[in-house]
C-alpha cells in the first residue's frame, strides 16, 4: 500500500525561506532511516509558486497560468511516497508517526494506486 504525505505550504515557504539547519539534518536523518527501512519510496521539497505554473483543462483547450498564486492553504510546500504493508504499519512508528514534529501539523495523508502505471513522456 502506498501513501503519499503532503506538506502544505506556509508564507514563510512561498516567500522561499528554507527550513532550519536543525529541522533540515532531522528530516535527512528520517529520510535516510526510512530508505534504509524500505518504507520511503520519495521525498523532496518543492519551489514557491512563483516558480511554478497550474495548467487548467477544457476540452481541447489547456490555460497555462504562471504563480505566484495567493492562497496558500492551497499550496503543497514537499512530499513524501512511503510504501507500508498495512494502514496499521503507516500510522505506527515505521513512517508517519516519525515525521519531524515541525513538518506534522502541516501534513495531509493521499492513499495512492496499489498498481504501478506508466505515464507517456
Amino acid at each position: 500500500m502506498r501513501f503519499m504525505v503532503l506538506i502544505k505550504a506556509t508564507k514563510d515557504s512561498e516567500a522561499g525561506v528554507m527550513p532550519s539547519e536543525q529541522l533540515l539534518t532531522e528530516m535527512g536523518k528520517f529520510n535516510e532511516e526510512l530508505v534504509k527501512a524500505g518504507v520511503m519510496l520519495a521525498g523532496e521539497g518543492l519551489h514557491p509558486s512563483s516558480k511554478g505554473a497550474r495548467v487548467k483543462f477544457s476540452g481541447e483547450k489547456r490555460t497555462v497560468i504562471d504563480g505566484p498564486f495567493p492562497e496558500t492553504k492551497d499550496l503543497v510546500a514537499g512530499f513524501w511516497m512511503f510504501q507500508v504493508k498495512s494502514r496499521k504499519r503507516r500510522s505506527n512508528g515505521s513512517s508517519a508517526a516519525r515525521i519531524p514534529p515541525a513538518r506534522r501539523p502541516r501534513s495531509r495523508f493521499v492513499r495512492c494506486s496499489r498498481r504501478r502505471t506508466s505515464v507517456p513522456r
